[in-house]
């Protein structure tokens, strides 16, 4: 006989777990962020609201020898506060009557769950990484996008975090509630290389100038920490310094949608083929290549509410038709405190 819902809830629950663990490990985005300690499992809130600081408290006095000169107490105030709404959205997991009928026992009933819990918890996960990275989903357009620029078939996204024109000269988008031209002189704007730049092409030189440039605005003084490159901009990385590049967990890598594991001036390089889309003709910068993304993972976190971190619900009979449903649902933020420190490397492959 087929197995009850009971036996099925707990199916599917035992199934999330383990599907669950090691669709994290498939996914470079995930992977990257849970390894550096940047995935914040929060409670409830509808937003995240994130510090950012603009410009200085006060200013300095000279006081002299004698300590007797005035001090200007005139003061500012350089809190602001990024806003971030958190995106919720959800994937049905449906099991038919015919299917449990077809399939007795309770072992053939777990293969067809387990079969259709993979399913979705992948597409789940790479459309989750297709929206970070290049936008554009739009069952996802809350959840908050790297990509300021659109592409060749998706209108620019003026809450993307990135734009492809040079650092000072970023306008039109707003991250976090907070306009890139109004706080324009406050640092409020990603870095950017162009690789072709001067009809040249990519060399290490133009990586190792875009990790300097994220350092010094950098509030910690420290280099980025990772790099997620398109497929040709690795392939091209890699035919750069073969001799010099660094490997780590070498065993762990079965495909490309696994991280990469090379690493350059301490930060990990993880490729994703989500990269290499061409920009929006329209964005500040005209049409590139996306190559690469050079992140700070101190200033970039991905919140995720316990309550939604692909948390599957109960089987429960779908009305009018002869199925049964349990819902993945997902809430969720990627936020930036800090955009200086993060950057954009374009026509790099």
């Amino acid at each position: 006989m087929a197995a009850p819902n009971s036996i099925l809830s707990t199916t599917l629950q035992l199934l999330r777990d383990k599907l669950y663990d090691n669709s994290y490990k498939a996914h470079p985005l995930f992977r990257a962020l849970d390894a550096s300690g940047n995935i914040i499992r929060v409670n409830g809130g509808a937003r995240v609201e994130q510090p950012v600081i603009f410009g200085e408290h006060s200013t300095i006095s000279n006081i002299g020898e004698t300590g007797f000169n005035p001090v200007n107490m005139a003061i500012t105030d350089p809190f602001n506060t990024g806003k971030f709404e958190f995106a919720n959205f959800t994937a049905p997991v449906v099991l038919s009557q015919v299917e449990k009928s077809a399939n007795q026992g309770n072992l053939a009933i777990v293969n067809i769950l387990e079969n259709k819990v993979n399913n979705v918890m992948l597409m789940l996960k790479q459309q989750i990484s297709r929206q970070v990275f290049r936008g554009g989903v739009s069952a996802l357009s809350p959840l908050s996008t790297l990509n300021g620029n659109g592409d060749t078939a998706t209108a620019i996204d003026t809450t993307g975090f990135f734009q492809n024109i040079a650092f000072g000269s970023q306008t039109g988008n707003t991250v976090g509630g907070l306009s890139k031209t109004t706080f324009a002189s406050r640092n409020w704007q990603n870095q950017f290389f162009d690789a072709t730049a001067g009809g040249g092409t990519f060399d290490l030189a133009d990586l190792d100038a875009l990790m300097i440039q994220c350092q010094i605005f950098n509030p910690f003084g420290e280099l980025p920490d990772l790099i997620f490159m398109s497929p040709g901009c690795y392939a091209n990385f890699m035919d750069l310094q073969q001799s010099q590049v660094q490997y780590i967990n070498a065993t762990d890598r079965t495909s490309l949608d696994k991280d990469m594991v090379a690493m350059w001036r301490g930060a990990k390089i993880y490729v994703d083929p989500n990269l290499g889309y061409t920009s929006n003709a329209l964005a500040l910068g005209g049409a590139d290549t996306i190559s690469a993304y050079v992140l700070n993972s101190k200033t970039m976190q991905l919140y995720i509410d316990n309550t939604g971190d692909f948390t599957m619900s109960d089987m429960i009979p779908v009305p009018g038709t002869a199925t049964e449903a349990a819902l993945v649902y997902c809430r969720m933020q990627l936020v930036t405190g800090h955009l200086a420190s993060h950057g954009l490397l374009v026509n790099a492959g």
